[in-house]
């Protein structure tokens, strides 16, 4: 079976201007940024086994920015509420919070962002199980 970057490329580019679309912004530089925060806060948050399956759907650039710096030994992480998982992901984003994330509203509205880009690109199940995984605390991040 041949592999076709330009199909890998043009996959992961829908990905990313679906998030961008979500996130209303036409920065694609921080639509990336934002992505590899929150699909990185995701995938320490689950157990190997479904952090794996999960990444299966994932176009496969976006395999490789959510398994950079993938520690096995340190995950699941426990993070119990709302206010943890916020600060988790700002951290993930430590690079650029203060231009990206300036306050705690907008990481909730780029959780909520991402999580709706995902819907459009992964079967329900599997982001269903991902969601269904963390607090209740922080599944409520997700209602507006």
């Amino acid at each position: 079976m041949a592999f076709n970057f330009e199909d890998n490329k043009k996959d992961a580019i829908v990905l990313l201007q679906t998030v961008a679309q979500e996130l209303g912004t036409e920065d694609m530089n921080k639509a990336g940024r934002i992505f590899r925060a929150v699909l990185q806060s995701i995938r320490d948050r689950l157990p190997v086994i479904d952090a794996v399956q999960f990444a299966a759907q994932l176009p496969i650039f976006w395999k490789g920015i959510y398994f950079d710096q993938y520690d096995v030994s340190k995950v699941p992480v426990e993070i119990r509420d709302a206010q943890e998982w916020i600060n988790y992901i700002r951290n993930k984003n430590a690079f650029a919070a203060n231009n990206d994330f300036q306050q705690d509203e907008e990481i909730s509205a780029a959780f909520r962002s991402v999580v709706h880009a995902l819907q459009q690109h992964m079967t329900d199940g599997q982001l269903q199980q991902v969601i269904n995984s963390l607090n209740q605390d922080i599944q409520e991040l997700l209602v507006v």
